[in-house]
């Protein structure tokens, strides 16, 4: 009797956990959007591809960082923004789909040193201005607050070879990605 009441406990509790496994609250016939599926309609592709179309776009090579911020990413992927005037830009978009809210954002954007941007950040967001190995001046700053919001990246501007950088950082993480971090990225461009 004690060996029947046991079997049926164990079968009990095995048809009970069997099925909470089972439960799902997602349709089955529905597939799960990539992550990445938003930013290739916007022209997002590999980095390789992107840098290769700027390359021709601006008749000259773009030189990267072989350095990262200390952070995860899932994802990289790069545009080359062709509008045929002063907005032409290359950039890449570092990020991280299992950061809850994509804290693990980093970004680099490169303009022709012509078009570059002047006035960003204001003196206002300027935080300090750095020398780079190579002796240019590099300004580290914030992006501009908007009606009053705080702002969201830490950001690193400077020139290199006829190029503009700007190396952005998500604000939440500037524990981990701090200026100096911004500058050993800076000073890996090669």
């Amino acid at each position: 009797m004690k060996r029947i009441f046991g079997m049926a406990i164990i079968a009990i509790t095995f048809l009970v956990g069997s099925t909470a496994y089972a439960y799902s609250e997602e349709p089955l016939n529905e597939e799960r959007v990539p992550f990445e599926k938003m930013y290739f309609e916007y022209g997002y592709k590999s980095v390789e591809d992107a840098l290769g179309e700027c390359n021709s776009h601006f008749k000259r090579k773009i030189k990267l960082p072989f350095k990262l911020p200390p952070i995860p990413f899932t994802h990289h992927l790069a545009r080359c923004n062709q509008h045929g005037d002063v907005n032409d830009q290359f950039e890449i978009e570092y990020l991280n789909e299992f950061q809850g809210s994509n804290n693990n954002h980093y970004m680099i954007r490169v303009n022709p040193a012509q078009h570059k941007l002047h006035k960003f950040p204001s003196k206002r967001d300027t935080i300090r201005a750095y020398k780079l190995l190579n002796g240019e001046v590099a300004v580290y700053g914030t992006t501009p607050t908007i009606r009053d919001r705080p702002p969201l990246f830490n950001v690193l501007i400077f020139e290199m070879d006829g190029w503009q950088y700007i190396l952005s950082i998500d604000k939440r993480v500037e524990d981990k990605v701090t200026a100096d971090v911004l500058l050993e990225i800076a000073n890996s461009i090669r």
